[in-house]
């Protein structure tokens, strides 16, 4: 009876530390205003639910220190790299505002993003809140903690192994993360190039006309007037990057099988 209870508790030790990984990293839920103590309860709550049905990878997990903290590795780091699968959409939108910015004229202004702990553009701190928004009222944080929960499924307890798929799985997010931000600063940045063109021409016929002075409250009335106007196409968008996203966790974890 001991015996199973020691297996029981290890079991729930590898599963809380997968789920940690995730919340750690995972967009909203690694959020700084989120208390720590909620994140902690949140994946040890997870683990609880999860414990009773989870394959190992052997039928008696290691009692040896050592090799038991190797299989806690692997746990925290199938978690931290879903988690970082998922950040990149948000990496994207921060790419996408921070183009939009310096086609608009605030380049040179940056807000806090409590989220984040860092300065963001003005842009992307908008587009992060309307996508953190929008990714919950999908239940895009209860489909994160269901994807990492099936993970279990593929990569049973101690199964982690670092194989050549996964690091090219992962380094094709980072020509994702630019391929989605142009897509989001594509609408702006084309309309600014046209804005640009014109006041050119027009500075050109009428040269009376201060650019400099003109154009700044031209470009941002614009960028802001044609945001406005297309969100509805950019939640068109973002349903479609956390479609991906999920893909990509997905991806991820048959690489690591």
């Amino acid at each position: 009876m001991f015996l199973l209870e020691v297996e029981v508790f290890k079991i729930f030790i590898l599963a809380f530390t997968r789920f940690s990984g995730l919340i750690v990293a995972a967009p909203i839920l690694g959020s700084n205003n989120i208390p720590v103590r909620l994140k902690v309860g949140l994946a040890a709550f997870s683990a609880i639910v999860v414990s009773p049905v989870i394959p190992a990878l052997d039928t008696t997990l290691p009692s040896d220190p050592l090799t038991f903290a190797a299989y806690g590795a692997g746990e925290l780091m199938i978690g931290l790299t879903m988690g970082f699968a998922m950040t990149i959409v948000f990496a994207a939108i921060q790419v996408g505002g921070q183009l939009m910015d310096m086609q608009t004229g605030f380049g040179l202004v940056n807000v806090f993003n409590p989220a984040l702990g860092t300065q963001v553009p003005i842009f992307g701190f908008f587009f992060f809140i309307l996508a953190a928004l929008y990714l919950l009222v999908l239940d895009g944080h209860h489909q994160m903690i269901i994807a990492l929960a099936r993970t279990f499924e593929k990569v049973p307890l101690g199964g982690f192994v670092a194989q050549p798929g996964l690091f090219r799985e992962v380094s094709l997010l980072g020509s994702v993360m630019f391929y989605d931000g142009l897509i989001i600063a594509g609408p702006v940045a084309g309309a600014m190039m046209l804005a640009y063109v014109t006041m050119g021409i027009v500075g050109r016929l009428v040269p009376q006309i201060n650019l400099f002075v003109v154009g700044f409250p031209i470009t941002i009335a614009l960028g802001l007037t044609l945001v406005a106007f297309i969100i509805q196409v950019y939640l068109l968008v973002l349903r479609g990057m956390f479609a991906e996203m999920f893909r990509f966790v997905s991806d991820m974890v048959n690489a690591m099988v």
